[in-house]
């Protein structure tokens, strides 16, 4: 059996995703300053850049995260998925109605930049799974932030772990990112990762 991350969500398993037939898996947990929801956890996987097979499934659409949830990833060396992920047609097929007229990207900035802010900040406790744990926040000026757990087939024995935040300006010049945490998984090691307001 192929590697697989497993996920759990306040001590509860949410879901085991083989990477069997993907080539890309990932784990993410987003969330910034102006949205109601506190912050989201999306898990999806792929198989990305082969013309005829490319897939693309999610197994967790933007579930909301609360304040002071934990989520957890281990790296397990095999094991089988534990409940079918659905393409974006599945979850969305009201998505085949007509969008609203396209904005230039500098006017989607400028109106993010004058919704009212909901939230000051954002801190983060990360456990990896060796050393001490990691306490970061959100800088001032900071918009988002964005924790990533990603698996590519390239390094199978291992994930890559990774935690920033990032202003709205750096967004739109795609620079000037923070990067509050970065290591790897190998088999068999979990990290925890907590974010509270």
């Amino acid at each position: 059996m192929p590697p697989a991350l497993a996920i759990s969500l306040n001590g509860t398993e949410l879901v085991t995703i083989s990477s069997d037939g993907l080539n890309i898996l990932s784990v993410r947990v987003f969330g910034d300053r102006i949205t109601p929801d506190f912050a989201n956890l999306d898990v999806s996987g792929g198989l990305y850049g082969e013309e005829q097979d490319q897939k693309h499934l999610i197994w967790e659409p933007d579930r909301i995260i609360s304040p002071g949830d934990e989520i957890a990833v281990t790296l397990l060396e095999n094991a089988t998925t534990s409940r079918p992920g659905k393409t974006i047609e599945e979850l969305y097929p009201e998505d085949e109605q007509p969008h609203e007229p396209w904005q230039p990207i500098e006017q989607v900035f400028q109106d993010l930049a004058q919704r009212p802010i909901v939230r000051e900040r954002f801190t983060f406790n990360v456990k990896p799974p060796s050393g001490p744990s990691i306490h970061a926040e959100t800088l001032p000026n900071d918009h988002s932030f964005g924790f990533s757990v990603t698996w590519v087939w390239l390094h199978p024995e291992r994930a890559r772990v990774s935690l920033s935040s990032n202003t709205l300006e750096g967004i739109a010049k795609r620079e000037g990112v923070s990067t509050h945490a970065e290591f790897r998984l190998q088999y068999g090691q979990r990290v925890q990762f907590h974010v509270d307001g």
